[in-house]
């Protein structure tokens, strides 16, 4: 301690680390004392000292210490065992543990750093390199713990908005009525591959008591494609419903997304009203997934169309109508373009044909939640998807 001792009364203080905690472990009083008045030199007044590991361990809980200067060598719990220990328990994974130790082969170095050390200094101390080390490592879990503060404040905040953006579907209430109401049964299903996504599905009836559908895919993921989905979704608000025309509402929709979306941003969109009385499901798309329908009893579904330029790329786009037989007994499924480019390899995804053989194997479930379910699971063993993924099964009872 003679080079530590001999240059105490030229010490700095250390900028940005007055609020910081330390704690000293060392079995040697003069040595404990030293390095505290050393600390408080350098503008660190949170001092906590052990008088060995075993003392350590018992109060470094209620101290919480920013970092741990570290002796090696003690008696009863020595300083290998204290580094062991602490990193076995999760909540000290990061503090940094500075070990000052006489020993100075290469061994000891190592076995100090696979027991947990983050640093090393010798004995005598030489007290410039102590308290720099000191502010490094000091000034590295300031930043550390501001990181996981950010962290944790952006988490909560993209939880409430992904709330949110679950809000603006249909709620589960809203499900279980629809088989009183409009004789049918619908289970979905929505997951972003991020904390945000840009896949949401919505429902309405028009004047004739029929069920609209339209199931949303924006362009991206994450915060930037929940925007627009929040967009769409305003827009939607104001659209009124007498008699359904699925390509007259995309044409609409799609002039007034037109003026909103940044450039380079587009959605596809499919959209389509349930008609009990003609036994249809009537639709139009824009760039979406082709939908799929089936009687029941069948071997596999009818693929439908996708042609129809996106939405928000030019004011002047069209759409055609088109229809599907759905007799009673019979089932829709929609679904975002997660399904069909789920990844198999490096090389290959999913497509349309893949996920028509995936259906076939499931389509007569009597269940719809059963029917994703199984279906879902069928997908994820073939791959995983990095995409948002939304999936509707509908299935008409009258």
């Amino acid at each position: 301690m003679i080079s530590a001792l001999s240059a105490l009364k030229n010490v700095e203080t250390l900028p940005n680390v007055e609020s910081a905690s330390v704690m000293i472990v060392d079995d040697n009083r003069a040595n404990r004392h030293l390095l505290a008045a050393l600390l408080e030199r350098g503008g660190i007044t949170k001092i906590e000292l052990a008088v060995d590991g075993a003392d350590a361990l018992n109060r470094v809980a209620s101290f919480r210490p920013d970092l741990m200067l570290l002796d090696l060598m003690m008696p009863n719990v020595d300083g290998f065992e204290v580094c062991r220990r602490l990193r076995a328990d999760a909540q000290w994974g990061d503090l940094p543990i500075l070990v000052q130790s006489s020993l100075n082969r290469a061994e000891d170095r190592a076995k100090a750093f696979s027991a947990g050390a983050t640093d090393y200094v010798s004995k005598p101390i030489n007290a410039s390199e102590l308290l720099a080390r000191v502010k490094i490592h000091l000034q590295h879990r300031i930043l550390i713990n501001d990181l996981q503060k950010f962290r944790q404040r952006t988490e909560a905040e993209l939880a409430l908005a992904r709330k949110m953006q679950e809000h603006l579907m249909p709620a589960e209430a809203q499900i279980n009525q629809l088989p009183e109401v409009v004789g049918v049964r619908l289970s979905a299903h929505f997951a972003p591959s991020s904390e945000l996504g840009g896949d949401f599905w919505d429902m309405r009836r028009d004047a004739k008591g029929r069920l609209i559908i339209w199931l949303v895919d924006f362009s991206g993921h994450g915060v930037g494609a929940a925007f627009n989905t929040f967009r769409l979704h305003a827009i939607l608000k104001k659209v009124t419903f007498v008699d359904f025309d699925p390509a007259a509402f995309l044409e609409d929709v799609n002039r007034r997304l037109c003026g909103l979306l940044p450039s380079g941003q587009f959605a596809t969109m499919l959209a389509g009203v349930i008609d009990a009385a003609q036994d249809k499901f009537f639709y139009a798309s824009a760039g979406a997934t082709k939908p799929m329908a089936w009687a029941l009893g069948a071997v596999q579904p009818e693929l439908g169309e996708n042609s129809g330029l996106p939405l928000g790329l030019t004011r002047l786009a069209t759409y055609e109508n088109r229809s599907m037989s759905l007799t009673p007994g019979g089932r829709l499924f929609l679904y975002s373009d997660a399904a069909i480019e789920l990844p198999l390899n490096e090389a290959e995804v999913l497509d349309e044909a893949g996920l028509v053989e995936v259906v076939s194997n499931c389509l007569n479930e009597r269940s719809d939640s059963v029917f994703l379910s199984r279906l879902l699971a069928l997908l994820q063993k073939k791959g995983r998807f990095d995409d948002d993924l939304t999936a509707l099964s509908l299935t008409r009872l009258v």
